[in-house]
């Protein structure tokens, strides 16, 4: 509904139609959650925190010593790391992307319905955070899960890079669609994997460290971006998803290691 409404007031205001409709959209969130919600006041007969357990607050060295000390925690937050440099570039260049094939393909006689576009993509995304939850009923391991998630973010991502310089609009459609399923699987995903890997006393600091690598990532795409084009800019999301889709194939080769490690000594402590 959202892409659909900002398509209409697009069409009536310009490219600010959307804009101004938000500022509608917000005011009236405001002002449900002032008559709806209730403050969230923190408890006044609680004990403040000593200073000991204030000292006791992990560190960046803190959290830079853990995920050397755990090859799994490494793993994780590259696969994060990557995972959202490819969707933040993706975010950017979809749009450049498919006005670019719409126009080969129509002969530029016909306008891009970005509206139409954002509502397709967000019925992707809900589809694929469905298709988490049924295989997490099912008793689908979330690592095996997730490889085989990456692995098609990877097919439909270099689909994409492929089909923006050529007149294929819909190869690249459907691969940009295939696409945003894959972030509604990666959300949960990756909060699970986050859980049971990463110690909850270091999660926060961990996660800001692995924010700069992918920061850097993005930036530097944007900085190069006349000499990579839209194509190049996507052809390195590829490259960041195919790097993420080793690293979940490793810590699956890791955790399959532990395990037959632990089998070996349970089997020599019962012989």
């Amino acid at each position: 509904i959202a892409g659909q409404l900002a398509g209409g007031a697009a069409s009536q205001r310009g490219p600010s139609g959307p804009f101004e409709l938000s500022v509608l959209v917000l005011a009236i969130g405001a002002l449900l959650s002032t008559l709806l919600w209730n403050e969230n006041v923190a408890n006044s007969g609680g004990a403040s925190p000593s200073s000991d357990e204030q000292s006791q607050k992990p560190t960046i060295r803190d959290a830079f010593e853990k995920v050397k000390s755990d090859n799994k925690i490494m793993l994780v937050g590259a696969v994060q790391a990557l995972f959202e440099a490819a969707m933040y570039i993706f975010v950017l260049q979809w749009p450049p992307a498919v006005t670019a094939s719409i126009s080969r393909f129509f002969s530029g006689t016909a306008a891009t319905p970005y509206g139409t576009i954002f509502s397709c993509f967000m019925a992707s995304c809900l589809l694929g955070s469905t298709i988490f939850g049924q295989l997490a009923r099912r008793s689908v391991r979330t690592e095996v899960s997730t490889s085989n998630m990456l692995f098609v973010a990877t097919v439909a991502m270099g689909i994409a890079a492929f089909s923006s310089t050529r007149s294929a609009l819909l190869p690249l459609i459907l691969s940009l669609f295939a696409f945003e399923a894959c972030v509604g699987m990666y959300f949960p995903s990756i909060g699970t994997l986050r859980s049971k890997y990463i110690p909850d006393s270091h999660r926060s600091v961990i996660m800001n460290l692995f924010g700069i690598p992918l920061n850097v990532l993005v930036v530097a795409v944007y900085l190069f971006m006349k000499q990579l084009g839209v194509s190049g800019a996507l052809g390195v999301s590829t490259s960041a998803l195919g790097v993420a889709t080793a690293c979940m194939a490793l810590l699956r080769r890791t955790l399959a290691k532990e395990k037959g490690d632990e089998g070996d000594i349970v089997a020599a402590v019962a012989a």
